[in-house]
């Protein structure tokens, strides 16, 4: 017989065998669907975030150019810098400087906000990717004077132009500018934008040494490695700083992989849930591993019968991995249905920052892998079992009771440590999960710093150019356009006070704006202290519930071109420079200004919940710097979706070419912030809980076997007198055993662990002894559990009865 043909018997015999045991078959193939499912899921997110290739030319040598401070971070660059750097990289074949933001598109029916990125000609030659339709910037578009023009992407152009390729040289109007449409670029290259423009340089850009807003990329040239180009880079950005102002010395460069820099947030988290999944499925494969063992001790006739037939070793080992890897197939095959359905789900819950999501999904590769883990589940599960079958004495064998169920010493101890296994790894991701858990229940009773119920937020995309005219910032604006905006949503009924930010809190923050103290000892260029800077309305800090310390707030007058400058400050900047309290009076030099302190707020988180607060100061809207957008917050009586229809209105009755988009509630805005860490939180947990479900199975099917095996001998202990305490005790007593070596091993294995999740934790030790502490008594509780139902169905055996057993 050929091995194909003893395959095809052997598959032909394990599926008969299975419709003799449908129960053992639905057992092992949902926990192998459930193990490989969720394998499936995450590996599909995984694979569409972090290892598939960006939709570019040759994307590994796409990288992401940063200026490192004397602090350590690293962040966008100025216009000098950029010039510096691209004029002495010949290590580049393409440099190219980008800002994000949005765009207004003005039409007949309605006005709309546009997400735009503006960058220099050479954006597209970077990214190696042509036009679907039309061309791409020329060499000399995003120099000052020339027509502009804008590149649309597909999705904009088939959904506003109805795919018409007449589009190309239309004139469009965004932010009140005409631009020609020169190009339109396939939906794959940036699903976040609508439209591109070129970045034109200011005039005096050559000035503006401390402008740090252009995110740069770079193509590396052939044969330059991205570690060579740092070094190069690094000096070249030594000698740029040398060339600049004071403030630029000791700044350093970093050269990163695109794909990094994109995935940065969300790496972490990814790798931790695929471990956590790979644990899941190892307790999966135990569990089944487990029941292949309970199922040999009632399978040794049948071994011994072939084996004194003449059946090689060998051959029995085939049969029994057949029959594992048809097991796994089946599971696979389930885990393929559970897996799209799972994927879905997760989308559907998935934060919107989540990168690339557009890349994620059950694509052939995701199937390739389920195959794949399919057999290798297969095998992992099938040898140990096999070989133990396999070394099965044959008169032992032949003489063994009709019942089947006695298995050797070697065979139950293998299945305690099997047993034992599943209950450490449960341990892990418990530990994992509580840490979590506990980390993100201090976030959440963490104060943001304001008041965020009943708090409706919408921000209103106002284009730059209407800060400023043809004399500079137009300091008009406040009085001409967003204090009628205000006076009009605050006659609303419902609405009991509002306000104007430039920047919400708890979305980001910056550190960017450099001041000085009047009065305190001078600084070195470079040195002096950085803040927050933000521009506000009078009503903002009421609306938003931000406490007043001292002062006052600010009034209309306030933004008015004739009155001198005032500023609010924190309470983190006030005891930074004024411990004794006397901020107000005091002044601070905003670049060549100075400005009044006339208020001290409550501290609010800018960064998120997680950070601490930042010193900040506020100063009065539209000046003096402009705002390419600002965001209208409302303190409602009523729930605040109510009011949204009616706060439209109002704005479209003041200015109806402003649109108003990303409307909030401030409690939206803060879950969020956060909605990474729920994600997160939410599929571990799920994770450990599958985890712990498996192995109190596991346990559970290892004790009842443990009792059936030992029936006669149970009732023996009964009928010389054992009482039912007697017999609870002596089988429980087993199941505790197997369960505090578990936790020992576990305890330990997540102690080392715990580390891999220091960063993702906020006020909580990544060895903190209540999590470690509970989640042990947790599981131990579950373990005995599961232990005391065939514990409690041996106390009711009848003696008798079990002494008549074969």
């Amino acid at each position: 017989m050929t091995f194909l043909d003893s395959l095809a018997a052997d598959v032909r015999f394990a599926l008969r065998t299975f419709r003799r045991s449908p129960g053992f078959v639905a057992a092992a193939v949902l926990c192998l669907a459930l193990g490989i499912g969720a394998n499936a899921v995450i590996f599909s997110v995984v694979h569409g975030v972090l290892l598939r290739p960006l939709p570019y030319a040759e994307p590994e040598r796409l990288v992401s150019l940063v200026e490192v401070r004397p602090q350590g971070y690293g962040g966008p660059v100025s216009w000098p810098t950029f010039w510096a750097w691209r004029q002495h990289s010949p290590f580049f074949t393409h440099l190219a400087a980008f800002t994000g933001g949005g765009v207004t598109l003005q039409a007949p029916d309605a006005s709309e906000r546009l997400e735009a990125v503006r960058g220099t000609s050479d954006f597209f030659a970077v990214h190696g990717v042509p036009p679907m339709l039309g061309r791409t910037f020329a060499s000399n578009e995003d120099l000052p004077g020339q027509a502009p023009v804008a590149v649309l992407n597909e999705r904009l152009w088939r959904a506003r132009f109805g795919a018409d390729p007449a589009v190309l040289g239309r004139s469009v109007d965004l932010d009140g500018l005409a631009h020609t449409v020169i190009g339109v670029m396939p939906a794959s290259f940036d699903a976040s934008t609508d439209v591109w423009l070129p970045l034109v340089a200011p005039p005096d850009a050559s000035a503006r040494t401390r402008s740090t807003v252009l995110t740069l990329r770079a193509r590396l040239a052939p044969g330059v490695s991205r570690a060579s180009a740092e070094a190069r880079l690094k000096q070249v950005a030594a000698n740029a700083a040398l060339a600049q102002a004071e403030a630029h010395r000791d700044r350093s460069a970093r050269v990163i992989p695109l794909d990094e820099s994109q995935t940065k947030s969300w790496r972490t988290p990814l790798q931790v849930l695929l471990g956590a999944v790979s644990l899941v499925l190892l307790i999966a494969c135990t569990n089944v591993a487990n029941l292949l063992l309970a199922r040999a001790g009632t399978r040794r006739r049948e071994l011994a019968v072939r084996l004194a037939l003449g059946a090689g070793r060998a051959r029995v080992v085939q049969q029994l991995l057949v029959e594992s890897l048809l097991l796994a197939l089946l599971g696979g095959a389930l885990a393929a249905l559970l897996a799209r359905w799972g994927l879905d789900a997760l989308l559907a819950l998935a934060p919107e920052s989540l990168p690339r999501r557009q890349d994620i999904a059950l694509d052939g590769t995701a199937f390739l892998f389920l195959l794949a883990l399919s057999g290798v589940s297969g095998l992992a599960f099938g040898v140990l079992p096999a070989l133990h079958a396999s070394r099965l004495d044959v008169r032992g064998g032949l003489a063994a009771a009709g019942d089947g169920n006695t298995v050797p010493g070697f065979g139950r101890r293998l299945g305690a440590s099997l047993v034992v296994v599943e209950v450490a790894l449960s341990l892990v991701l418990l530990v994992g999960a509580g840490l979590l858990g506990r980390a993100f229940l201090h976030l959440l009773g963490t104060s943001p710093g304001l008041a965020p119920g009943q708090v409706l937020t919408l921000h209103l995309s106002i284009p730059d150019a209407r800060f400023f005219n043809a004399g500079g910032l137009d300091e008009e604006l406040p009085g001409r356009l967003l204090e009628p905006v205000l006076g009009a949503v605050r006659a609303l009924p419902g609405v009991s006070a509002a306000g104007m930010t430039s920047v919400l809190p708890v979305q980001r923050a910056w550190n960017n704006a450099r001041y000085r103290v009047e009065g305190a000892p001078a600084l070195a260029p470079g040195d002096e202290p950085r803040a927050e800077r933000r521009a506000t309305s009078p009503g903002y800090f009421a609306a938003m519930g931000i406490p007043m310390r001292q002062g006052r707030d600010f009034t209309a007058l306030d933004a008015a071109p004739d009155q001198p400058g005032v500023v609010i400050v924190n309470e983190t900047l006030a005891r930074r420079h004024f411990p004794a309290g006397d901020a107000l009076g005091q002044r601070l030099h905003l670049g060549a200004a100075a400005f009044t302190i006339v208020g001290v707020v409550g501290d609010v988180r800018q960064a998120g919940l997680e950070r601490e607060p930042l010193a900040e100061f506020h100063v009065p809207y539209g000046r003096p710097w402009g705002d390419d957008g600002l965001v209208l917050v409302a303190r409602t009586s009523v729930p605040p979706e109510t009011l949204l229809p009616a706060i439209r209105e109002a704005i479209r009755r003041v200015d109806g070419t402003i649109p108003v988009h990303r409307a909030l509630t401030m409690e939206q805005v803060i879950a969020r912030s956060l909605a990474m860490r729920r994600l997160v939180l939410g599929l571990l947990g799920g994770f450990a809980c599958l985890a712990v479900v498996l192995a109190a199975y596991g346990l559970y099917g290892v004790i009842s076997l443990r009792v059936a095996q030992r029936t006669r001998e149970l009732g023996v202990r009964m009928a010389l007198g054992a009482r039912p305490a007697d017999v609870l005790r002596l089988v429980l007593g087993q199941g505790a055993r197997m369960t505090a070596v578990g936790i020992g091993v576990g305890l330990g294995a997540a102690f080392l662990l715990s580390q891999v999740l220091a960063s993702q934790l906020h006020g909580v030790s990544a060895r903190d002894p209540w999590t470690f502490g509970g989640v042990a008594a947790l599981l131990a509780a579950v373990a005995l559990l599961a232990c005391w139902v065939p514990a409690r169905r041996a106390t009711r055996m009848d003696p008798l009865q079990a002494l008549r057993k074969d």
